[in-house]
């Protein structure tokens, strides 16, 4: 009894600071006198609530939520929902990173299983991986709003740089472009900074194992590419995108992930090897072999279909900033 009985001071308390902070800012807001006073006011109440929750231990997808079934987790974690989805407050700014999704654990085949004529040799063996452990994966690829939120900061990108260029196709929802493999990284330790959580880059192992989503076909859908499933060159896809597509555009896979064929490649945490012979089975990534490249799943906008495959590999290297790349964040859910 007195055990909860702390934890309900912990949390009132930190119930009562968030209150008064946001009461000073909602305060501030109606001393300005502006027109959007009372939706300042709530947008700092709703932040506050977020905060609160998460300081409480409650984020739906990492607590008990009535009517399901949580997976087990170690360590004391609370238990992850796979399918839920949650987005974790910032320490400040007011904000929330990425929409992530929970993805459970499990065993997959990862590489070219189709064994036909689109299978490369970087590609093979095929393998049996297990997840062993459900994780966070972005719905999203990264888009330029919320990575514009990270490079106001300043002090994590080349100020000369300034922001990611966009070359003219818009920002907003659309996927970020032109950024390397270090800069994917800071984003990540950024996030990680602002929410207290653990963020990543994914493996590659679990990139395929999210990609695939339960099925061992070419695409999520099955082995031909179709009309209009996804941004890939427009010649054979028949999507109505001539260069990125804002997220979200297209269908979910069984996951719950959008956009994980075509749109921008994505850059996974793993230094390139050029086969799966050696790779973990156990989805951890592989930080040895020619760590100078930095691995590329998904396939993009302006690639054929066979190379927005599931199976499909690339690499570039880890400072490329390109109009064809990307990237999305996990997040550990148990470590």
């Amino acid at each position: 009894m007195a055990a909860n009985q702390g934890d309900d001071m912990r949390v009132g308390s930190a119930t009562v600071a968030i209150a008064s902070a946001a009461l000073l800012l909602g305060s501030a807001g109606i001393a300005q006198q502006t027109p959007t006073d009372a939706d300042l006011e709530r947008e700092v109440m709703e932040d506050a609530l977020r905060l609160e929750r998460l300081i409480a231990g409650t984020t739906p997808c990492l607590g008990e939520v009535p009517g399901a079934v949580p997976t087990r987790s170690k360590g004391g974690q609370p238990p992850a929902i796979p399918g839920c989805t949650f987005r974790e407050p910032f320490r400040w700014p007011l904000g929330a990173g990425p929409e992530m999704v929970v993805i459970p654990a499990g065993r997959y085949r990862m590489g070219c299983v189709s064994n036909d004529s689109d299978c490369q040799d970087w590609e093979k063996p095929v393998r049996e991986v297990t997840i062993s452990a459900p994780f966070a994966l972005s719905v999203h690829e990264v888009t330029f709003e919320e990575y514009d939120r990270f490079a106001d900061r300043g002090q994590y990108v080349d100020v000369a740089r300034g922001k990611a260029a966009d070359e003219g196709w818009g920002r907003g929802t659309r996927p970020v472009i032109n950024v390397s493999w270090h800069e994917a990284r800071e984003y990540t330790r950024w996030l990680s900074w602002q929410t207290g959580a653990e963020y990543r880059l994914p493996t590659e192992a679990e990139w395929e194992y999210a990609a695939r989503a339960g099925t061992s076909t070419k695409y999520t859908w099955g082995d031909e590419v179709g009309v209009n499933r996804a941004n890939c060159d427009s010649f054979f896809c028949a999507d109505q995108w001539a260069y990125t597509a804002p997220v979200g555009s297209f269908a979910p896979n069984g996951f719950g992930l959008h956009d994980m064929h075509g749109n921008v490649w994505e850059w996974v945490q793993d230094c390139w090897n050029g086969n799966h012979a050696r790779a973990p089975k156990d989805g951890s990534g592989r930080l040895r072999g020619d760590c100078v490249l930095g691995v590329l799943r998904g396939g993009s906008w302006d690639d054929i279909p066979t190379v927005v495959r599931a199976a499909r590999r690339s690499m570039a290297t880890a400072y490329t900033r390109d109009h064809t790349i990307g990237f999305r964040v996990a997040r550990t859910l148990v470590p």
